[in-house]
This record gives C-alpha cells, structure tokens and sequence, in this order.
C-alpha cells in the first residue's frame, strides 16, 4: 500500500479532480481519498459552470460577453466575501477555466433556452442561469447567457465528474482510493500538516456492498434525501471498523471534501432558520472541515446558505406577487429562486406567500404538466398548489384565511394592479410577468423555505478561511496554516455569499486549480 505522495486530495468532486489534474500535469504524485464512491455533490448536480468574459461556446451562440461584463454583474451577487482582485481573476480566467475544463475532455453545447429557468430542458445547454436578466442586476450589467450546462441528458454532473474523472485516471502519477474516509491529520514538529490518518473499506474501490448502499442513496437525493442519509451512514459506521492506515504527503494537502449542511448540529448552530431545508449533496457533513477547525483553522459565512425555492418554471408563477406575514410585498418574483429564498429569510424568516388570481392559477396548471416542462419541475408546483394553497372569494377573505392584515394586504395587491395597468413594477420585475390580479377567487400558495410538504433544498456557502492567493488555510489569528489547502465549498469563495447556478462549481475548478499551482510552485 502507497505510503507518501506528493499531495493529497480530500474528496474527488470537481474541486478534488481539478486539482489532481493540476498537479499530475506538473508531475506531482497525487493520491485523492474520497470517504464514498466518487463524484460528491458534484456527480450529482445538474453539471453547470458558472462562465463568461467571452467563452468559446459563448462565441459560438452570438453572446457577446467580456471580463468587465462579468465582474459587474458577479459584483452584486459575491457582495465583498472576497477581495475584489479575486473576483476580477476569476472573471478574468473564466474563459481560460472553460477552455482548460473542455481539453480534460467535458463536452459543452452552444444550444441557447430563452425562457427563465431553474434548469434547462434537455437539448439546450447555454442559458441565464443567475439574475442576468432581472432588476436591479440590469442596472450594472448587460445581460449575457453564462450558465454552461455540461452536455448530456438529465442532470449532466455525473458527465462532468466522469470526464474529469477518466482524464485523471489518465496520469500514472494519480491514485484514487474511495470508500477512504480520513481521521485526523498528521504533524511535523513545527505544526504543517504533512499526511492524514485514514480508515478504508476494501482496496481502492471499496467492497460490493458499500457499492451498492451509495448507489441507492445517490438515486434518493432529490426524492428523499433523509433516506440517503442512513444508507450511507451504514458504510460510514463499517468504515469505523477499518484498521487506521497513514498517509503522507511530501507537499500539501488539499480538502475538498464539500460543506456542512448534513450536519444538522452545524446547521442548527450557525444558521438556525434553515434547519428544515432538505440538504443537498452527498453527505456533505463538514467532517474534514471540522478536522481543519480541530487545527486552529478559522471559518467566515458559516450562516449564509442557497435554499433553491425556484417558483419558475412554469414561468406564469413569477406573475404572482410574494408577501410576507405582514401583508407587504418582499422582492420581485422573476428573481433567481435562491435570491427569492434569501429575500424571505432576510424579510420574514424564511415565510412567504405567493398571491395568484384564478386566471393566474389556470394559466400556471396549464404550464405545469408533464411534456411542458421536466417532471422534477412540475411535479413540486402541483403538489404545492394542491395541499399548500388556500383561497378567498376575495383579498379580504384570503387575507383571513391566511391571518394577514387585510387593509395591508388589500392595499399591497391594489398598489400592484394599478402599477401593472400602467405598464410598471415598484421592483422592476419584467414586464411580460406583470399582469393585474383582479379576478377572483384569489390564492395564496405558500413557498417558504420550512414547507414540509414540497421541501426547500438548500447547500452551505461559507467554510474555511484562505489566502486568495494559494488556497491555503488560515488560522484564527490569521496566519497560514502550513501544508493545509481547501477548495470549493469546503473554503469561503466566490459563491460564499450568494449562489447563482453554476458558481459553485465555476469556484471549484477556480480555487483548486489556484492550490494546485501554489503547491507546484513551492518547488
């Protein structure tokens, strides 16, 4: 068994294989250990990175984009979670980044959708994955299609993992071993990390068993996650019984290992109003983070989250106006639904209801039903309309119904109807979803975030602290924890404040390319 390596890698999503990459093409020796089959969360996304500044398959579609463009816009999203050279490398590489990822072999289509979106059908590729095209994000940028879907059918980041999988399984120099899950960290006397500790179930691929429980909770993660959860913690405690083995690493290592939010106790600690999200991921608990703050390691945005409450498609629900508990009305409904969510947690702890008119409401089932858009998109709008929806012949008897301040309520819905009749929104929400609700009855369908009967996903953002220059960890005094690296949503990134589709996984391949040419360059 291999005893030492140049690096090691905690975690083989995208953030883990990029940095393999990265430092086998420099000819470092690379062993990645992944506590499951391989893939993470990102095998299990829908594949899409965060790109722009001119992109190759921007080109190709007639977007006509630029680094300046990008960073105008991602300003507003990334808010100051990192240093604005950062922010403006990333934009600046982005289109190098998308280059690099498609020579690893990860096809990208120039297929454009035009319809707003959470996710786009089979068949397109290229699309407005963010707030791009919504107010006030038009006030500091022009609009341009980023969101580079990774070709393929369904949800493609299993074709983004696999890709970056086989090309670096291509290198002599990386070993993978998976069902590995890592103890503690080792120490020279002068406290740089310089191996792990690690526990692993059969060779470098597990036993058929421990196979075949991940393979069932992967299928679980979109339908009942929870249930996912036990079958992995089934290879997690068989795992436990595993003799320690001991790695060393001659250069650094690397955690990307994920976020938090399937620790219920981090959750429950550092953001309270999202405890009854339904997590995303595989598993992702903050272990290797927690052995990182074991070291001394400081963390930042440990309370910011992406609850994905998106109400479109079908696109008729952003005609609708959202209002708080007491009557008013919270943000435009065309946002991104993760902007929408963070709008509800910030204004009315995470509640909202949607206010539609029974005009609305036939135009909304119309639009969601099976061959108009994808089942995982329709399927949780009729059950929300259906067990989720309460009705009044008027404002005033919804308003009841829902134990809002009528006066409020009626004045927030007649403030809009006069704006819709006059071609405006207060929040500049776009004009082919404005329309006045005046035909009655009238229904409230509730889209909070702690809706138990269509559950809200949500995926940690903030993580440890780190030198934007390398990568590399920081302590609570702020000072460099040696050896130790972290990448992705394991580390506070580009998407740390908010989360637009495809930025999580633009900020892997950023930030651990950025680790892996910091440790190469240590030579």
């Amino acid at each position: 068994m291999q005893k030492s390596c140049d690096v090691i890698i905690i975690g083989s999503g995208v953030a883990g294989l990029s940095a393999a990459i990265e430092a086998a093409s420099s000819g470092l020796s690379v062993v990645i250990l992944d506590r499951f089959a391989g893939g993470g969360a990102s095998a299990l996304s829908g594949g899409v990175v965060y790109a722009g500044g001119g992109t190759v398959i921007q080109k190709q579609a007639g977007e006509v984009d630029s680094a300046d463009n990008m960073y105008n816009y991602l300003r507003q999203e990334v808010a100051d979670v990192v240093d604005d050279t950062t922010l403006r490398s990333f934009c600046q590489q982005s289109s190098s980044n998308l280059d690099w990822l498609i020579a690893q072999g990860v096809p990208f289509d120039a297929t454009t959708y035009d319809e707003k979106t959470s996710y786009p059908p089979d068949g397109y590729f290229l699309y407005f994955s963010g707030n791009e095209i919504c107010a006030p994000f038009t006030d500091h940028a022009t609009p341009v299609r980023r969101g580079h879907r990774t070709k393929g059918n369904s949800f493609t980041g299993n074709v983004l993992y696999q890709s970056l999988r086989t090309r670096a399984a291509s290198f002599d120099n990386v070993t993978q071993l998976n069902f590995a899950n890592v103890t503690s960290f080792s120490q020279d006397d002068d406290g740089a990390i310089v191996g792990v500790n690690y526990q692993q179930i059969g060779t470098s691929d597990g036993d058929l068993s421990s196979r075949l429980l991940c393979s069932l909770a992967n299928k679980m993660t979109i339908l009942k996650p929870s249930i996912g959860a036990k079958l992995r913690e089934q290879v997690k405690r068989k795992q436990a019984r595993q003799p320690k083995q001991t790695l060393s690493a001659n250069k650094g290592v690397i955690l990307a290992s994920g976020g938090f939010v399937f620790n219920r106790q981090m959750v429950t600690k550092h953001a309270p109003v999202y405890r009854h999200c339904q997590p995303l991921g595989e598993n992702c608990d903050g272990s290797a983070m927690e052995l990182a703050i074991g070291q001394g390691a400081n963390t930042k945005y440990m309370d910011k989250f992406s609850a994905w409450r998106f109400i479109s498609p079908p696109t008729a629900m952003c005609k609708g106006v959202l209002v708080a508990s007491d009557g008013q009305r919270i943000i435009n409904e065309d946002l991104y639904g993760a902007k929408t969510a963070e709008h509800m947690v910030n204004k009315n702890q995470g509640k909202g209801l949607l206010i539609v008119d029974d005009k609305l409401l036939r135009e909304i089932k119309f639009q969601a039903r099976p061959g108009k858009i994808a089942w995982h998109q329709w399927m949780p709008n009729r059950i929300m309309l259906w067990a989720c929806a309460k009705r009044g012949e008027s404002i005033a008897q919804l308003a009841s119904a829902c134990k809002l301040p009528v006066h409020v309520l009626e004045q927030t819905i007649a403030k809009y109807n006069e704006d819709a009749k006059a071609g405006k929104d207060q929040y500049g929400k776009a004009a082919k979803y404005v329309q006045p609700l005046s035909q009655g009855p009238y229904y409230a369908i509730d889209i909070s975030i702690n809706n138990p009967v269509v559950p809200c996903p949500a995926l940690s953002l903030g993580g440890l602290v780190v030198n934007e220059e390398n990568s590399m960890v920081l302590s609570e005094q702020g000072a460099a924890i040696n050896g130790l690296y972290a990448v992705g949503r394991a580390a506070v990134g580009i998407c740390s404040n908010s989360y637009v589709s495809g930025l999580s996984l633009a900020d892997c391949v950023f930030s651990a390319r950025r680790a892996a040419q910091a440790i190469v360059g240590n030579d």
